[in-house]
């Protein structure tokens, strides 16, 4: 609404739409459902054109095609449904499910006595977890560090500890003075959600002066709807310049 007519004026906006296609049944499946609910109220506000269940099936790089049936013209698509593990030869395939490695409480592959997976490979299926953990970049730190002291141990001959999860909260921002924030049983959202967002993000910054720099850029943003960094091609301005030479 703010920085595409102003980058490009020749296209009418108007005439755009923008859909968010998602094969589940909520938004932020990884989030609490309040958070699902109030992140799809924000983009139902911002104009956002919502298809929950649904999957796309095909897209030819004019229209895509979507699970019901329903077909988008469209030059522009986006895809962001993650990706796929990468497995290696040698795996028992009984330890291989989804792409990914089933490892027990102590991060050890099934069917294997002497290999180990963690992060997004490791699928740790328990009764609460029926699809493993949060692919996320904390569980594969948390795992990473716990099975560094358990090898440890094994070296001394000590008790090994299992794994669990501590869930620091998660969270995620929606638009602007719009986010969502899940913090055990306390959830906000709206804009103390975004504003505590974007005070975290500070925070894990490296250096004052890269918070100082990320700090004002920001600032600059939200008032002048800017953004400092991209890159705008038109290719039909060499074109009209060429023809004018000839």
């Amino acid at each position: 609404k703010h920085v595409l007519p102003h980058d490009l004026p020749e296209i009418d906006f108007q005439h755009m739409d923008i859909y968010l296609i998602d094969a589940g049944p909520r938004l932020l499946a990884g989030m609490s459902e309040n958070a699902s609910k109030k992140s799809y109220e924000y983009l139902k506000s911002f104009g956002i054109n919502i298809k929950l269940n649904t999957g796309v099936k095909s897209y030819d790089g004019f229209t895509a095609t979507l699970s019901d049936g329903t077909t988008l013209v469209t030059q522009t698509l986006i895809w962001a449904a993650g990706v796929t593990g990468s497995t290696i030869e040698g795996i028992s395939s009984g330890a291989i499910k989804a792409n990914r490695y089933l490892v027990d409480s102590y991060n050890k592959v099934q069917n294997h006595n002497n290999i180990y997976a963690v992060g997004d490979i490791a699928l740790m299926i328990k009764d609460d977890l029926p699809r493993g953990h949060p692919m996320v970049a904390q569980v594969a730190i948390q795992q990473g560090k716990q099975l560094g002291e358990n090898l440890a141990a094994m070296f001394k001959k000590k008790d090994l500890k299992a794994f669990k999860y501590k869930d620091p909260g998660s969270m995620a921002t929606i638009g602007r003075n719009r986010a969502v924030v899940d913090l055990g049983r306390f959830k906000f959202a709206g804009f103390f959600a975004w504003v505590m967002w974007m005070f975290v993000h500070l925070l894990f910054l490296i250096g004052f002066r890269n918070k100082a720099a990320t700090f004002v850029n920001w600032i600059i943003s939200y008032f002048t709807y800017d953004r400092a960094t991209r890159l705008i091609i038109r290719p039909w301005v060499q074109s009209n310049i060429a023809s004018r030479e000839e």
